[in-house]
């Protein structure tokens, strides 16, 4: 974790990585101040298994993903060594996960980087948890299309929202009448929902903690 924090005080952005690998095909956030996307490339000789690998890349070129100095890399799954593959490491602040914020790191047969993947996450957190967890199962079944009906599975967490991070509660809710299960990320401090998905619709994460797609009008 220390290379990690060191790497991205040093300011490795997207210039320094398009500089380091012109070849690549590139995704930026909407900012342009991150990327969000890298393909078409190749770095070796960073560890013999793929998890060293990746965890050596991202303490090198992370920050052009916005990968800052506090957040934490929680690895979630890794390939075999000497297998192609992914590996996927869920971004915390705090203690807390970021949700839809996983980085991937595709690795090859050699263990060599050729694809990264994740989403943008701004390096500013803003707001306050004032939000009583039986307020934030209030908001998002009030904003169901259906009777919530069971017991609420909850979770704290961050959420991008624009230039920001903003604390959120995660409230997986079912309803009946229409039958339906629901994620839902209620904003900590407003009481807002900026994200709610139908589990039964969007592909189920992988095992650990809950993560999640765009909002759904």
């Amino acid at each position: 974790m220390t290379a990690l924090i060191l790497a991205a005080l040093l300011g490795h952005g997207p210039a320094e990585f398009q500089a380091a690998f012109p070849a690549a095909t590139l995704s930026r956030a909407p900012s342009g101040e991150r990327l969000t996307g890298a393909s078409g490339f190749e770095a070796g000789g960073l560890g013999r298994t793929p998890v060293r690998t990746a965890r050596a890349f991202l303490a090198r070129y992370g920050g052009a993903f916005g990968v800052s100095p506090r957040q934490e890399l929680r690895l979630l799954s890794a390939t075999p060594a000497g297998r192609p593959g992914a590996v996927r490491f869920e971004r915390r602040v705090g203690g807390l996960p970021v949700f839809g914020g996983d980085v991937v790191v595709g690795v090859d047969g050699h263990a060599a980087v050729v694809l990264v993947n994740t989403a943008d996450v701004p390096p500013r957190a803003s707001g306050r948890w004032r939000l009583a967890r039986k307020a934030a199962v209030a908001a998002a079944a009030a904003e169901l299309p259906g009777k919530a009906a069971g017991r609420a599975r909850t979770a704290r967490g961050w959420r991008a929202l624009g230039d920001t991070l903003r604390p959120v509660w995660r409230v997986d809710l079912a309803t009946r009448a229409p039958t339906g299960e629901w994620r839902s990320d209620v904003d900590a401090e407003t009481g807002k929902v900026l994200f709610r998905a139908d589990l039964r619709v969007d592909a189920r994460p992988p095992p650990g903690p809950p993560r999640g797609g765009p909002l759904l009008r």
